[in-house]
């Protein structure tokens, strides 16, 4: 993960009435380090030192670093080898006032919902809010909970049944997930239901804010109703309560009751299917959150393992032993090889040891059992380039073949690998990947897609990516804003600027990727272009409450945001519909046809499949702009008809070039986009 865990600093409140029980108090002080909030990336330019961002009215954060409950303070985060790491900036504690405001009203806390248990805990260690304030100062060395898997979750590993449920039909793969449009959801912030509730401050962004798998099945008919065809939803399993969004778990055969329960999660992905919706789940196989803690310290040894001292959480499944665990200490150094693939990431999640055939054994279980128990369609997984290669091609291998057992012969894998090289993400195909994101080409596209540079860099940088790619490029997931990057639209910047963003996504070739979020014109309170850094990182900014309850907004994202009418939520279901109708756009190859080489302007290129050809113009710039091209004279010669599969009152007439072959002229609108098809004789 580049944008590593943001966890919350009160996390032992638990101040809901419908979450709680017995708590206990261990003996282990909780200090406070920071995670990395930015990278420097190979082959990419480093984030420079920037000046604050221009936070959001609505939202308050105490400080632009993510604050993390830790046995043993790290300052850092996770990055490949290749990764230089950025510091970042320690964060203060809640206040008070802040503790008092999130406490029960009265008296001890009530018992837990969905079977989850809190070991041996006193309840009166939980403030009431009356009395909250006198005890703030214990509350802010937050102690740590040890959580309980709900009753009826498996044990072990080894008790797992593989065993299709009889009768039970599973969900057939797609075709081609090139058809597809992939959605990020952020389980905590997208949508609540009833049952939802949240821990800590609602105000804060490093806290829980109450979103739920329930609250994702109420917003299905949204999400279909987008155009898109596929959600990625954040970790579900299990972990510790401060990391709301799932990257620290700690129960892995067991869903988080903050989000709901097994069964809700096995009734989302059913009636996603009911709803022409795949479902891909997202798998932390790499590491941990904090179980334990080291004997000696924390600092990576190069040879042997350390002995573990306190445990901190309790771990499930408990066939998972000290063996499976690296157990070399904490990442202090990313471009040290060793220690990026051995280390834990810091400042306490641990590193599973991914070289050892019996966790092997144990991880490729595990995956195979959440997908006979849910019918997911595919899985990401998380922090690939952390994991043993050997471990990875296994994984693949197995997985894709448990998974064509019950039909899914198109599963997929889709790889979590930031480093912004081309080569990693031919690297990760090579081992068995169907898939990656595309970092290199996101970074490299920012300036040209926000109008801020010409055109020519779009080009440049597809040649470059088809240059390292080649043929595989059409399966890579291309994006324009992400869970750890900043949202695509800036500070003062017209909204019609996404509609061009959107149409590059979903007509390039490729898999496109939507943010939650993106489709209401959500935008990032800063008007930088550089990569983000721990000056000005993106998160926990761009994770904003969806829901209209939610208290952590900013000014595009007040209010409900789950708005059919808005402009860019129509724009991204029109495009969606036109991507769906021309399968060149989904499938074709793409040959460029114009760029502007002064600034921002006409980008244009072709996409060819099985005799058709789709040309689409787009115009980066706040004026409008012509431009004549070729096109393909086999296909479409000179004297064509060119109709506007997006506005139906304009055409154009091919014509032959002076230099031989066919070539038209397009006009486009300011920040406008035209697909032209070749219209019936």
């Amino acid at each position: 993960m580049k944008r590593f865990l943001a966890l919350l600093l009160s996390a032992a409140l638990l101040p809901n009435p419908s979450w709680a029980a017995k708590i206990v108090t261990p003996a282990v002080p909780v200090s406070i380090g920071a995670p990395m909030s930015g990278v420097a990336v190979a082959g990419a330019a480093a984030a420079p030192t920037l000046a604050p961002t221009l936070a959001a009215p609505s939202i308050t954060a105490p400080s632009l670093a993510l604050p993390t409950p830790s046995i043993v303070p790290r300052v850092s985060g996770p990055a490949a080898a290749s990764v230089a790491v950025a510091a970042a900036l320690a964060a203060p504690a809640p206040s008070a006032n802040a503790v008092a405001e999130q406490a029960p009203k009265a008296g001890a806390i009530p018992a837990l919902g969905a079977g989850a248990q809190v070991n041996d805990v006193q309840a009166e260690t939980v403030p009431t809010r009356e009395g909250a304030v006198g005890q703030a100062a214990a509350r802010s060395q937050a102690t740590l909970r040890r959580l309980e898997a709900p009753e009826g979750t498996p044990k072990t590993v080894a008790e797992l049944s593989l065993e299709p449920e009889a009768g039970k039909a599973y969900q057939a793969s797609p075709i081609d997930w090139r058809d597809e449009i992939l959605y990020s959801v952020m389980a905590d912030r997208f949508a609540r239901s009833k049952r939802g509730f949240g821990l800590g401050d609602p105000k804060s962004g490093t806290s829980r804010h109450g979103g739920d798998i329930q609250g994702i099945i109420e917003k299905l008919d949204y999400i279909k109703a987008s155009g898109v065809t596929a959600i990625i939803l954040s970790p579900v399993t299990m972990g510790i309560p401060e990391a709301y969004h799932g990257y620290a778990p700690t129960q892995l055969l067991a869903v988080d009751p903050h989000l709901g329960t097994m069964a809700d999660y096995k009734k989302m992905v059913a009636e996603a299917h009911k709803r022409g919706i795949k479902v891909i789940m997202d798998l932390v196989m790499n590491h941990t959150g904090p179980i334990f803690e080291y004997k000696e310290g924390s600092k990576f040894q190069s040879q042997g393992r350390k002995e573990i001292g306190e445990r901190t959480e309790l771990l499930g499944p408990e066939d998972l032993i000290d063996e499976d665990f690296t157990r070399r200490g904490v990442i202090d150094d990313w471009n040290n090889h060793d220690q990026a693939t051995h280390g834990d990431f810091p400042p306490n999640y641990r590193h599973l040891d991914t070289e050892r055939p019996e966790t092997q054994e144990k991880l490729i279980k595990l995956a195979n059992w959440w997908i006979k128990e849910t019918d997911v369609d595919g899985v990401r997984l998380d922090a690939i380039r952390h994991m043993d290669s050997g471990f990875v091609i296994r994984f693949a291998r197995e997985v894709k073949h448990y998974a064509a057992s019950l039909g899914k012969k198109n599963f997929l894998m889709l790889p979590e690998n930031s480093t912004g090289v081309d080569g990693d993400l031919v690297r990760d195909m090579a081992l068995g990947m169907d898939s990656g994101y595309n970092y290199p080409e996101f970074r490299r596209q920012q300036r040209a897609l926000h109008g801020r540079a010409p055109t020519r860099e779009l080009e440049n940088s597809f040649q470059t990516a088809l240059g390292a790619l080649a043929g595989t490029l059409s399966r890579i997931v291309r994006f324009i804003d992400l869970h750890d990057t900043y949202r695509f639209l800036r500070q003062g910047e017209p909204e019609s600027l996404l509609r061009v963003a959107f149409a590059f996504l979903l007509f390039s070739t490729g898999i496109p990727l939507v943010y939650y979020g993106t489709e209401q014109a959500f935008r990032q309170y800063t008007d930088s272009m550089d990569a983000e850094g721990p000056a000005a990182p993106a998160d926990p900014q761009n994770r904003e409450d969806m829901f209209a309850e939610g208290e952590f907004k900013s000014e595009s994202s007040k209010g409900d945001k789950f708005d059919v009418e808005s402009a860019s939520f129509k724009a991204l279901g029109r495009l969606a519909q036109v991507r769906k109708d021309l399968a060149p756009l989904r499938r074709g190859k793409q040959y460029i046809r114009w760029s502007d080489t002064w600034g921002a302007g006409i980008y244009a290129f072709s996409r060819i499949h099985a005799g058709e050809e789709v040309l689409v113009v787009m115009n980066t710039s706040g004026e409008a702009r012509s431009a004549e091209m070729f096109v393909d004279s086999r296909i479409t010669p000179a004297d064509s008809q060119l109709g506007d599969a997006l506005d139906a009152g304009y055409g154009a007439k091919t014509f032959a070039g002076a230099e031989g072959g066919s070539k038209v002229r397009v006009s486009v609108p300011a920040h406008g986009v035209r697909v032209l098809v070749r219209r019936a004789p």
